[in-house]
């Protein structure tokens, strides 16, 4: 699927505001009511001799660019996991596990099932971690909330993505009470008027593909007691009730250390996988992604109507799909080569990504308090939000202290290298606590966790 507006390049204004947005009829009615926090939540970036060098950004091999951000790695039989201090933090207390076997791995049925189990359970690791008492008082965390987040999007090999590092990760992710009070001021979507901003925040698919996906995983057995798959409902969403994206509830976070979790998520990728390459097909006639800075045409008006009449959804995700194919426009040769030298804005408000794209959260819609940790939760949402234009993954735009939609505005300011080490000091001692955590699989090899020397040398 591509957009392009051959007959007026100009961005389209936010919904409501002078030309009508033509992917209104996308949106429900009252979305102007949703509570939004797009420019509260600021992350500083790291000491300046911490950033990112240029053999880093370019190297082909994941273990030389993560180098010095390397805390430990873990291998699993044929793959290789890493724990990543990230570069660009989305908040002070985070870390990444990820995939960094070579040739690159991206998706959750791209790595062996062990490789998985073993990166769910560090995710699980995590919340035990936080739930802490002494980690809890130690290190600030308590009334805090925390994400884990997993972004998919193996195919745009072009413009910004939700998956910039294609290597297949999970981002840990915890923000303190203190960091949450600036939500205090989010505010309704209708003041947001930059209409750039409006459609990276609120994908074009946000709603629609929330529905969609319930539905073509509606027949789908979770495997997991006590899961169940949430009918959307986009009334509840607006007001804050219910996350955005479609839902699944879980019984808590002790699931993630069942093989059948690991299981659940391979198959939901499959299924998202196969979903799109029908809808790809429906649109344009082909099943698999185009060429770096190409994207398929669309089909004739009358063949898309058709394919999708012979879709298997409901006569109200058959409507919106319509609605998509009429704001789809196609995206010429000769533009595309244009989009390829324009800024990052305007690639991403005008060219689609290559589905399947998606963010995957997970978080327990309560505070991490004294007596109630994060990890004793009963229920833990998974969501789901499919992404047609949005380079904006699940780490840095969530649902987080009883706010439907915040941005993560990372890179603002700097942290002094006193405040970067005590940032290392909770990584460090989360990597022990995963390490004992999972000593009973004989099939994992962990690898010395190594010491922050300095923003310099990183990791050694």
């Amino acid at each position: 699927m591509s957009l392009l507006s051959t007959k007026d390049p100009r961005p389209s204004p936010a919904i409501g505001q002078g030309r009508p947005d033509r992917f209104a009829p996308l949106y429900p009615p009252d979305l102007d009511r949703l509570r939004v926090a797009w420019a509260h939540l600021r992350m500083a970036g790291p000491p300046a001799d911490y950033a990112l060098t240029r053999p880093e950004v370019d190297h082909p091999d994941p273990r030389r660019r993560f180098a010095r951000r390397t805390i430990q790695e873990i291998t699993c039989n044929g793959d290789r996991l890493a724990l990543i201090d990230k570069v660009s933090p989305h908040s002070l207390h985070d870390l990444m596990v990820t995939e960094v076997s070579t040739p690159t791995k991206a998706t959750p049925d791209a790595v062996e099932p062990l490789t998985g189990r073993c990166l769910w359970r560090t995710g699980l690791n995590f919340v035990r971690f936080v739930s802490e008492p002494e980690v809890m008082n130690g290190f600030g965390l308590v009334d805090g909330q925390l994400h884990l987040a997993l972004n998919c999007d193996p195919n745009t090999g072009d413009r910004e993505s939700v998956q910039a590092a294609k290597q297949f990760h999970l981002h840990l992710l915890y923000w303190e009470d203190a960091v949450l009070e600036a939500l205090r001021g989010a505010e309704r979507l209708a003041p947001v008027t930059d209409p750039r901003v409006r459609r990276q925040a609120i994908d074009p698919l946000t709603f629609l593909g929330a529905h969609l996906i319930y539905e073509a995983i509606a027949g789908l057995d979770l495997g997991i007691r006590g899961a169940r798959l949430v009918r959307p409902d986009d009334a509840l969403t607006i007001r804050g009730q219910r996350p955005i994206g479609c839902l699944i509830e879980l019984p808590g976070w002790e699931v993630l250390a069942n093989p059948d979790f690991e299981d659940l998520i391979r198959r939901l990728h499959r299924h998202l996988d196969r979903m799109s390459a029908d809808l790809l097909e429906v649109f344009t006639g082909q099943r698999t992604p185009p060429p770096p800075w190409r994207r398929h045409g669309l089909l004739p008006p009358m063949e898309i109507a058709a394919g999708i009449a012979s879709l298997p959804l409901s006569a109200e995700v058959q409507a919106g799909l319509r609605h998509l194919a009429r704001a789809l426009e196609d995206l010429p040769e000769k533009v595309a080569r244009r989009l390829r030298g324009a800024g990052p804005a305007r690639r991403r408000h005008l060219m689609t990504l290559n589905l399947p794209a998606y963010a995957m959260n997970l978080y327990a819609p309560i505070r991490n308090r004294r007596g109630a940790p994060l990890g004793q939760a009963s229920r833990v949402h998974l969501t789901l939000q499919p992404k047609l234009f949005s380079g904006i993954g699940g780490a840095g735009l969530l649902s987080l202290g009883g706010i439907p939609s915040v941005r993560v505005l990372r890179n603002a300011g700097r942290l002094t290298p006193r405040e970067w080490h005590r940032r290392t000091a909770f990584q460090r001692r989360f990597a022990a606590f995963n390490q004992t955590q999972c000593d009973d699989d004989p099939a994992l090899r962990f690898e010395p966790i190594r010491h922050f020397a300095n923003p310099h040398l990183g990791w050694v």
